[in-house]
């Protein structure tokens, strides 16, 4: 999805229910489209985790698209690579920015996350000249939190199981 924005792929700005579902069904027809309605249309920006709405009427995608314009701005000569960790080639003295499933929730494809063997390899990337940045909400000792933003997380669509959490940016060694 990222690589099809940097390239000037044209986002929508409205998904309706009817739309969001037809995209789930054929993830494979506009990858690019599915990135976007995967994450940005989604209840909790959770991978198809339900078409996303509330009582004020929010128009998920326009907001969505506006933001990720936003953030592409800055990303424009950016070398996107998606892949298992373990096995991206990267460069000498690049910056890596991870966010890995946070511990204790659900992984992606429904996979347990290692974390031990993921700030492992972190800790590595960063001791051979790489500069590491790992969202997540706790980490190792050894690494420190350079950034944090509080939130509230809902975990169903009525808000009646909401709670407070904080998301923080962590670099080895700080």
């Amino acid at each position: 999805m990222l690589r099809g924005v940097q390239d000037g792929y044209n986002l929508p700005e409205h998904i309706s229910e009817g739309d969001y579902q037809r995209i789930k069904a054929n993830k494979d027809a506009d990858p690019v489209l599915t990135g976007f309605v995967g994450f940005g249309c989604s209840f909790g920006g959770k991978w198809f985790g339900g078409y996303a709405r509330n009582a004020g009427g929010t128009n998920y995608a326009q907001q969505s698209k506006k933001s990720l314009l936003k953030d592409m701005e800055g990303l424009r000569d950016a070398e996107f690579v998606c892949g298992d960790y373990r096995q991206v080639c990267i460069p000498e003295g690049a910056v890596i920015y991870a966010d890995p499933p946070y511990r204790n929730t659900t992984g992606y494809g429904g996979e347990v996350f290692d974390s031990d063997a993921f700030w492992f390899c972190m800790r590595l990337l960063a001791q051979t000249g790489h500069t590491v940045f790992i969202s997540e909400q706790t980490a190792p000792a050894d690494f420190t939190a350079v950034w944090e933003k509080p939130f509230t997380r809902t975990l169903d669509r009525n808000k009646d199981n909401q709670f407070k959490v904080t998301e923080k940016l962590f670099m080895y060694g700080g």
